[in-house]
């Protein structure tokens, strides 16, 4: 086991631990692991700042889908509380706990452009 493998791992049992958000059972986590492992790489990162990421990832797949649902019925109901959401609050957490946060940003950036203009398309 790589790891980034073994970080996603216990990214996926802080999810856990934190919210009660079983990874596998998460209808977009094949992808977002996928977008994690292609974007630390080889590379050494704390597990703080694999934290960070993964929940960003997990927040950007969540946005995703509720994008899909308001294009399937425009009348869906956006929650006001995105923003504020506390995967998106937990990521951020993470992020000034990491020490090797200059690294982490430049891992971040297209998550967080990605993220950014998936709320813009929701409000």
């Amino acid at each position: 086991m790589t790891d980034a493998i073994a970080q996603w791992d216990q990214a996926c049992k802080a999810l856990d631990e934190e919210f009660q958000l079983h990874a596998n059972e998460l209808p977009t986590i094949e992808t977002a692991k996928a977008l994690f492992l292609a974007r630390v790489g080889r590379r050494e990162i704390t597990q703080e700042a694999a934290n960070a990421l993964m929940f960003g990832l997990y927040f950007s797949g969540y946005l995703s889908m509720m994008l899909a649902f308001k294009m399937e019925s425009p009348d869906y109901e956006v929650p006001d509380y995105l923003h504020n959401h506390p995967v998106l609050e937990a990521s951020n957490r993470w992020a000034q706990r990491a020490t090797d946060g200059h690294l982490l940003a430049q891992l971040a950036q297209p998550i967080i452009r990605d993220t950014q203009d998936l709320l813009d398309a929701l409000n």
